[in-house]
C-alpha cells in the first residue's frame, strides 16, 4: 500500500487479480489523478468525468477521482527492490523524497475507472467558493 499524505493528495494498492496479473489501484483529488492518466485516459476525462466532478462540487460534494494501471512482473519486482532500499535509508531527506519519486513512477499511465461524490458537511457558502475558484482555474483540495 502506498500511503496517502497531504502532499501526495492520493493512496494505492498494488495487488494480483485472480489471474495473477498484478494491478495498481490508485484514488486520489482529480486534479493529480488526471496528470498521470494515458491519453486515451486523458481524453474520457475532459470529456465526461471533469464535467461531472465540477457539477458535483458545486453541489458541495467531496470528488475522488479512481484508476488503475496492469504492471508488467519485471518492473514490479526492480520497483519492488527500489522501495525497499529507499525504506533502509538512514537520512531521513533522502528517504522521503526517494520514497515518494518511487511512488510517482509506479502510479503513472492510469487507466480512469470513474469518479466519487460525497456529501460534505461543508460551511455555508464553501461549495459556492470552491466553483469559483476551479472556474479561475485554481486547482484546490
Amino acid at each position: 500500500m502506498l500511503e496517502f499524505n497531504s502532499d501526495r493528495k492520493r493512496m494505492s494498492i498494488i495487488c494480483r487479480t485472480h489471474n495473477g496479473l498484478l494491478r495498481l489501484y490508485t484514488k486520489g483529488a482529480d486534479s493529480i489523478i488526471a496528470r498521470r492518466l494515458t491519453a486515451r485516459s486523458a481524453a474520457e476525462f475532459a470529456k465526461m468525468t471533469e464535467p461531472a466532478l465540477c457539477t458535483f462540487a458545486a453541489e458541495g460534494l467531496r470528488t475522488l477521482c479512481v484508476a488503475y494501471a496492469d504492471l508488467d512482473e519485471e518492473r514490479y519486482q526492480t520497483w519492488a527492490r527500489e522501495m525497499t532500499a529507499a525504506a533502509l535509508l538512514v537520512d531521513a531527506k533522502k528517504k522521503a523524497e526517494r520514497l515518494d519519486k518511487l511512488q510517482s513512477d509506479i502510479e503513472s499511465n492510469l487507466t480512469l475507472l470513474g469518479a466519487t461524490a460525497i456529501e460534505d458537511q461543508l460551511q455555508v457558502g464553501v461549495p459556492e467558493t470552491i466553483e469559483t475558484l476551479m472556474q479561475a482555474g485554481i486547482n484546490i483540495w
